[in-house]
């Protein structure tokens, strides 16, 4: 296999983390009324059961920066995939609902930590011209795991009479999780080590050796120079003193906190609990769930196709401004719609336009972006942050959402589209990464005092 093709060979197994993490969302939204079932909960304990995960995707977040610092991005996606095997397993065979949420929030933690740290691994270790293609590819899969696990629910209970069968789907459909889970466990473990990670610790023979996986000879000394260049030895391994880290520094920290408050206050999620209501009202063949959730995976499969043609070609900043202004405009629309109360078609292509754009600006192209912004000595702290305020107010407007809602339908879209809007703003002021290694990337904030 040429280096070329290794480098996509890598790209699309780490791209499989997103799969799986879609995958997931799809079962546990197609099991929820054969668990209620299963274990006789109510809709309380039913919202805490599609909750449980995403407190262990927090958590497992957290951590993940932490120890992908400490022993490696490989060793921690390794261990992560371990952890949500055994989560999966012990989900899968769960005998009451305790020991099924602990499986989930067993899950939840290796989810976290593998989506987190497989998005800065990717990027490590691909070649400036495909990196932000490579890293596309992790966005592109997330939808494939959606609709692939939505397409299996709907065979299972739509094409299986054996009542056995169909009273245990959800076991059936963990289980495939875990066994896709348990494959790519076993292929990542002939990976490479992230070079830069190698060289951030002091192996820099390891960290050649690693590289010559995937570049030229060329290539490779130009990137070893470059990281010698920028003083990032051994010494960087010392802890961070954020009373001493300078200006740029802190510039890049405040940038990742301010993208992750757009992203989630984008509305992506309320869209997402909003959409069957309006294919309901407006079309007798969108009301079918499976419909609704499989169309919707198709236009983020077709964001993602975007990037992945465009993003190494124009850059993320035109991706990010060009996608939000159009996702600001269907949001726009939807608020109009809701506060007049004037349903009709045009509302589903506006959330098929919204999450089209936003799968192209905040989805995928800030997603490559954060994970290239900052400095290869704090790029886990970085990335770490970003995924821990997303999955903070992921879970807090899950929640809050549906009580806002009652109260004014129109309001909530209406505070998504101010601060879409203020996002435009904000997007032309952030540097490009295209065409830049990492190394120039970390070299420009250092030199601002």
């Amino acid at each position: 296999m040429s280096k070329e093709k290794y480098v996509v060979y890598i790209a699309v197994l780490t791209a499989s983390f997103g799969y799986i993490f879609d995958f997931d969302s799809a079962v546990i939204s197609s099991s929820i009324e054969v668990l209620a079932n299963t274990f006789k909960i109510d809709k309380q304990m039913i919202g805490t059961l599609i909750t449980i995960v995403l407190v262990g995707g927090l958590i497992g977040g957290f951590l993940a920066g932490y120890f992908s610092e400490k022993i490696g991005r490989k060793k921690t996606i390794l261990y992560s995939l371990l952890g949500f095997l055994i989560g999966g397993f012990i989900t899968t065979f769960s005998l009451n609902i305790e020991m099924f949420m602990l499986g989930r929030l067993v899950m939840g933690l290796g989810l976290g930590s593998i989506f987190l740290v497989g998005a800065i691994y990717v990027i490590e270790i691909s070649p400036i011209e495909t990196r932000g293609r490579n890293g596309t590819i992790n966005q592109l899969f997330m939808p494939f795991g959606l609709v692939v696990g939505f397409w299996l629910a709907y065979l299972i209970t739509n094409g299986l009479t054996n009542r056995f069968i169909l009273d245990n789907s959800w076991r059936v459909l963990f289980f495939l999780e875990t066994f896709q889970g348990l494959i790519i466990f076993i292929l990542f473990l002939r990976i490479p080590e992230s070079p830069r990670w190698l060289y951030l610790k002091g192996y820099k023979d390891k960290a050649r050796e690693s590289l010559g996986k995937v570049l030229s000879d060329e290539r490779i000394e130009k990137v070893m120079e470059e990281l010698d260049a920028t003083s990032v030895s051994k010494k960087a391994e010392d802890k961070i003193n954020f009373r001493k880290i300078n200006k740029g520094v802190k510039i890049v920290i405040v940038l990742v906190v301010i993208s992750a408050i757009f992203r989630q206050f984008s509305g992506i999620n309320p869209i997402i609990y909003y959409a069957p209501e309006i294919f309901q009202e407006t079309s007798s063949v969108s009301t079918s769930g499976y419909f609704q959730s499989v169309t919707m995976g198709i236009y983020e499969i077709l964001g993602s196709v975007i990037v992945l043609f465009l993003i190494d070609k124009y850059g993320r900043k035109k991706l990010l401004f060009y996608g939000t202004l159009v996702m600001t405009i269907s949001l726009g629309y939807l608020t109009y719609a809701l506060f007049y109360k004037e349903r009709g078609v045009y509302d589903v292509y506006s959330v098929y336009i919204y999450n089209l754009t936003y799968t192209v600006a905040f989805g995928t192209a800030l997603t490559v972006y954060i994970s290239e912004i900052a400095p290869n000595s704090i790029r886990s702290l970085g990335v770490t942050l970003f995924n821990v305020i997303n999955y903070i107010f992921d879970i807090t407007l899950t929640q809050i959402y549906p009580a806002i809602d009652l109260r004014s339908e129109s309001l909530p879209f209406f505070i998504f589209f101010i601060i879409s809007v203020l996002s435009l703003f904000f997007i032309p002021l952030i540097p490009e990464t295209k065409g830049k290694t990492l190394e120039e990337i970390g070299e420009y904030w250092n030199k601002i005092k």
